[in-house]
Formats: C-alpha cells, sequence, structure tokens
C-alpha cells in the first residue's frame, strides 16, 4: 500500500468517525482509536516501542462490529487493518469489557521482509479510563509452529468515544 493510499484510509478513519455522530448507535459506540505502543516479548531492541496510528471501532456491547486503521508497525511499516468484532458484557463494577474477533491486516510479519496480508484473532481487554477514554490492551503470542515463527507482543491503544 503506497503513501497516498495510507493517507486515504486515516483520512476515511476520521471521516467516518466525524460521520457516525448523525447515528446516535454508532456516536454511543463508536472510539476514535490512536495506536501507541508495543511491547515485544523478545528482540525488543529490534523493534519499535512507539507505533503510532489512527484509527475508528465501532464496538458496542453484545453485538457486532467493526475496527479500521493504520499505524506504524513494528519495523517502521505502515500497517492497515481491518476487521470485526463483538463486545462482551462489562465486569469490574462496569469498568472493563473483552472485544474478541478477527482483523485482516497487511505489515511486515519479519525484519527487512516484504509485507504480508494475513487474517489474524483480535483479543482486547479494554479498560475505562475517565467517562469517555479507554485504553485497549491486546496482542499475540509467540509462535513456533512448522514454517511460521512470531514474538510474542502485547499492543496499546488508547480510545475516544467522541460523544
Amino acid at each position: 500500500m503506497t503513501n497516498r493510499n495510507t493517507m486515504r484510509l486515516a483520512l476515511a478513519s476520521v471521516v467516518i468517525a466525524l460521520a457516525s455522530f448523525a447515528s446516535p448507535s454508532y456516536a454511543k459506540d463508536g472510539y476514535l482509536v490512536f495506536s501507541t505502543a508495543a511491547y515485544h516479548f523478545k528482540n525488543q531492541d529490534e523493534r519499535n516501542a512507539l507505533v503510532p496510528g489512527i484509527g475508528w471501532e465501532f464496538s458496542p456491547t453484545g453485538k457486532v462490529g467493526f475496527h479500521v486503521g493504520t499505524l506504524s508497525d513494528s519495523f517502521g511499516f505502515q500497517a492497515t487493518y481491518a476487521g470485526i468484532n463483538y463486545g462482551t458484557q462489562r465486569f469490574w463494577n462496569n469498568k472493563a469489557r473483552f472485544l474478541v474477533g478477527a482483523t485482516v491486516v497487511r505489515k511486515q510479519f519479519h525484519k527487512n521482509t516484504d509485507p504480508e496480508i494475513k487474517i489474524v484473532p483480535f483479543p482486547v481487554l479494554e479498560v475505562k479510563l475517565a467517562k469517555n477514554a479507554v485504553l485497549n490492551l491486546s496482542g499475540s503470542p509467540a509462535v513456533d509452529f512448522a514454517d511460521n515463527r512470531t514474538n510474542g507482543v502485547v499492543f496499546f491503544q488508547v480510545k475516544f468515544n467522541l460523544r
């Protein structure tokens, strides 16, 4: 994906976010997402800890939603993603919930390689920080199976509900 297409996706995310105010349900369950950081369990010195990005997430509780966005991946490539999600009921005094789903992502999965498109799981613990701000904690385990070897990682995203 070219830088021009990446910018278009980022702009589309912002337009979707702003247009969603026309629908009360989208505004209530929609979030402007800022990708911020990644912690890699191995080879942290070879990967970027800061992974800035922007996106939009619609994640209603008990219903299917979606997410879309772009971010700088662990190797500096401008990655893009889109997928579906399902938000569980809230727990811990209404301050947390889980999101599960799947994401199609185009990124570099290994250092000095071409970007690939893969479908990856979307496991998230969402924790309320303030009335309209939440923290997403997500990631993937290390994989060592057949020809696939990946590093375990935890991603941090800050989301703002703009209603």
